[in-house]
């Protein structure tokens, strides 16, 4: 899979790092650290110099109980931020964005990568983006995405009604099994990438720890990670600092480097090409001592 300049190789002995930017003042984890964009562009070589192979730029925080950003703030923050990695590195950058226009002009300005927290599902599931489609717009600019599987049911299990889990065209089956949901609503964003004209081979998907999910069925998604993966997929794993570490070792955002290496120790024996990471240097040491073991 080529992104940007550079090609990655989709098997089952490669997992790359992508660098978490958050170009944000309210990120739950590092918000207001970087939104500058000569401090985008500091950390962007910080995460650089400590290995990332991608850097993953968002202006508009997901923590629960977020402010949804107009088009023109997220693009206020992240264009020039994007703008000033892309004229001084060479590495591939990656967008992380619900909107269809946002996504539209981050491509145009020089974006590698498309991340949508939706999965092409945005038009069903949250209507917006100017009557866009997340999936055209992908297709159009012809480069490779990320699709996240996010139904918006909530992360309270109790709450979810039969009616909200039949308005996100979630099964029977699916409704009591965390991997079957993930699964069905990832292929249902799979179909609308094909459907697009997007070639699969440029698909990266991703398991959506920590979104619509309580603490147990992301801990049930994180022990079967290998399960819901297909053979010949590229899988990404995004659960760096996320609440699922926070509740079960009772630890801040800032004190779940451990729980986050854990992670990515699953994702590289699950065979997933990729994890998005906030502390890129540790678990750089953490794959490439797993990779020591198994070539061995």
């Amino acid at each position: 899979m080529k992104i940007g300049g550079k090609d990655f190789i989709i098997d089952a002995f490669h997992t790359y790092i992508m660098g978490i930017l958050n170009v944000t003042p309210d990120s739950f984890s590092d918000g207001g650290r970087f939104n500058d964009p000569e401090a985008a562009l500091r950390h962007a070589l910080s995460l650089i110099e400590e290995g990332a192979d991608i850097i993953d730029i968002g202006a508009e925080s997901t923590r629960p109980g977020h402010r949804h950003l107009t088009e023109e703030e997220e693009l206020d923050r992240l264009l020039p931020a994007l703008r000033l990695i892309k004229r001084e590195t060479d590495i591939p950058v990656s967008i992380d964005s619900r909107n269809p226009v946002v996504m539209d002009a981050a491509l145009s300005e020089g974006g590698d990568l498309a991340n949508d927290i939706l999965g092409f599902r945005g038009n069903e599931l949250y209507p917006g983006g100017g009557g866009l489609s997340m999936a055209e717009v992908v297709a159009k600019h012809g480069k490779p995405a990320v699709i996240m599987h996010n139904d918006l049911l909530g992360r309270e299990e109790d709450k979810r009604t039969a009616e909200a889990y039949a308005g996100s065209s979630v099964s029977e089956a699916a409704a009591g099994n965390v991997l079957i949901r993930v699964r069905e609503g990832l292929d249902r964003s799979l179909k609308l990438a094909l459907d697009a004209g997007i070639d699969p081979d440029k698909l990266i998907l991703d398991p959506g720890i920590g979104f619509a999910k309580s603490t147990r069925e992301s801990l049930q998604l994180l022990k079967g990670l290998r399960e819901i993966k297909r053979e010949g997929e590229a899988w990404l794993l995004a659960a760096s600092r996320k609440s699922v570490i926070g509740d079960v070792l009772e630890l801040p955002t800032d004190q779940r480097e451990e729980g986050t290496m854990v992670t990515t120790m699953l994702a590289v024996e699950a065979g997933y090409s990729f994890v998005r990471v906030h502390d890129v240097e540790k678990n750089r040491r953490v794959i490439a001592f797993l990779q020591a073991i198994r070539a061995n």
